[in-house]
């Protein structure tokens, strides 16, 4: 792994990072850029892969998938909803093992709810091919 390179997005994620949608320090670090759909209520993250997101077989490691997902689907209800949602539950399917290009996130709602919504979010690498998929219960947090 380029020691360099770690170090450089750590520092670069370190300046940009505050405590707002789509700047926390992990987002930061593994340079997610973020873009919405208002008409199909979609929420689309782009990312680079990177040896900091490999598992010891030299892949991305499928909690990176499923932290993609989270993301992309908390910005989905950040984006759409009044009040803030948590995740009750978050089940994904990893179908492909991916070592470089980018990953492409695409969250949706399945069934919108008020109190409860049900959410799926595909992952496909820079071909179009589907690598991964999570489904996810997320649940209304009353502002106070």
């Amino acid at each position: 792994m380029n020691k360099d390179y770690v170090l450089q997005q750590a520092g670069n994620a370190a300046e940009k990072t505050e405590l707002a949608p789509e700047k926390a320090f992990l987002f930061q670090f593994f340079d997610f850029k973020f873009s919405y759909d208002d008409e199909k209520k979609e929420c689309t993250i782009e990312c680079p892969v990177s040896e900091t997101m490999f598992n010891p077989f030299g892949t991305v490691h499928g909690g990176i998938y499923t932290y993609l997902a989270d993301t992309a689907i908390g910005h989905l209800n950040f984006r759409f909803k009044e009040d803030p949602y948590v995740s009750l539950e978050l089940k994904t399917t990893h179908m492909k093992a991916i070592t470089s290009g980018k990953l492409i996130a695409k969250a949706r709602y399945s069934k919108d709810g008020y109190n409860v919504v049900f959410t799926e979010c595909d992952i496909f690498n820079e071909e179009g091919e589907l690598v991964s998929t999570t489904s996810g219960t997320f649940y209304r947090v009353k502002k106070r």
